[in-house]
């Protein structure tokens, strides 16, 4: 390969590409490199490689590279798995990094180690953000949530009949909005695994309409306080029996069924009609009246941190839908919405059989 090739080729790798000889001396500093650290080859050269080195980690690597070069006659090649270190940049910056090495020997006296260097400050970050966050939701909201549970189940036995028949759609709503907030704190583990592709979905066999007019029922309490219905239409002429993870199920019916509820006008209804439908085991439409969806949002509404028409909303509940129903279980999801409202569909697939 000609030589202006070759570096083309190394210098458009996403990863710090750093070779030294026997005597340490650079023969190979990629553009990556230098964007990591913060000098060119020639001022790399003048410095030397311990510049890099955070100088508490400087005699480790002495004695590191000392033993390694004592191993080599016993060696032929050589490629480390990945371990995690600290690099030093030119402006003083200590920044965590990936780092694999390689032997390429020509003879006893004539070799090249390399060093494949990547840059997981972006990483690193993120999993201090998630400790954070794990450590809030799961100590902190929780346990003023199981207080606010606690003290309306309290309440609620202490009111006689007449007090329990008006209050009682509230406290419905607080119990099981206190609940449900309960199990979306728990879950909030599980919206990064989505993300991160590490959620191990955990299938449980699931008949569909039952779980669909359960999930309506649960949430009429909700409707109700905004004086909006909600109406289940099985239009299927049989039991739908399928395999999915009933909790990320649910939470994305959910998500739907109270985004239908708050986009409703007062006095109307929100219908969710589950049919028949062509290449899918069934097709679920969720609709609702109301203003439209602006179209300056509609490309990307399932987006994250996108969100229409909530005061307090976070902009999670349509793309963690989305990521549950799409990417967890094949199942497509999109919407359409005008003058005569908005309806999302899902075509649900994955059928075990009819019964």
């Amino acid at each position: 390969m000609k030589e202006p090739v070759f570096d083309q080729i190394v210098d458009s790798l996403s990863d710090a590409l750093i070779t030294v000889d026997r005597n340490k001396k650079i023969v190979i500093w990629n553009k990556m490199a230098q964007t990591m650290f913060g000098y060119d080859r020639a001022g790399m050269e003048e410095v030397g490689i311990e510049a890099i080195i955070p100088p508490v980690y400087r005699q480790r690597h002495r004695d590191g590279y000392e033993a390694f070069i004592g191993s080599i006659a016993a060696r032929s090649s050589y490629v480390s798995e990945s371990h995690e270190f600290e690099g030093l940049r030119r402006n003083g910056e200590v920044f965590p990094i990936e780092l694999t090495h390689s032997l390429v020997k020509l003879d006893e006296r004539d070799f090249f180690i390399t060093a494949i260097v990547r840059d997981i400050s972006l990483r690193k970050n993120y999993e201090l953000m998630r400790e954070r966050f794990e450590r809030i939701t799961r100590h902190d909201l929780k346990n003023k949530l199981v207080i606010i549970c606690l003290a309306a189940q309290r309440l609620a036995k202490g009111l006689n009949s007449e007090e329990k028949s008006k209050a009682g759609k509230y406290m419905e709503i607080i119990l099981e909005e206190s609940r449900g907030t309960l199990e979306l704190l728990d879950s909030a583990r599980g919206l990064i695994a989505l993300e991160t592709g590490e959620y191990k979905r955990k299938d449980e066999t699931i008949e569909l309409a039952g779980l669909l007019g359960r999930k309506a029922e649960q949430l009429r309490p909700v409707a109700t306080a905004r004086g909006v219905k909600i109406v289940f239409h099985d239009l299927t002429d049989r039991k739908i029996i399928l395999q999915a993870d009933r909790a990320l199920l649910e939470r994305a019916i959910e998500n739907l069924l109270k985004n239908a509820i708050e986009a409703e006008d007062r006095g109307n209804s929100v219908d969710m009609t589950l049919k028949d439908g062509e290449g899918a085991a069934a097709v679920l439409d969720i609709h609702n009246g109301g203003k439209p969806i602006p179209e300056n949002i509609q490309d990307r509404l399932f987006s994250a941190y996108v969100t229409h028409g909530k005061n307090e909303g976070t902009g999670l509940g349509l793309y963690s839908t989305k990521l549950i129903l799409e990417t967890i279980h094949g199942w497509p999801i999109s919407f359409r919405s005008g003058s005569g409202g908005t309806t999302f569909t899902v075509r649900i697939g994955s059928i075990c059989g009819p019964v």
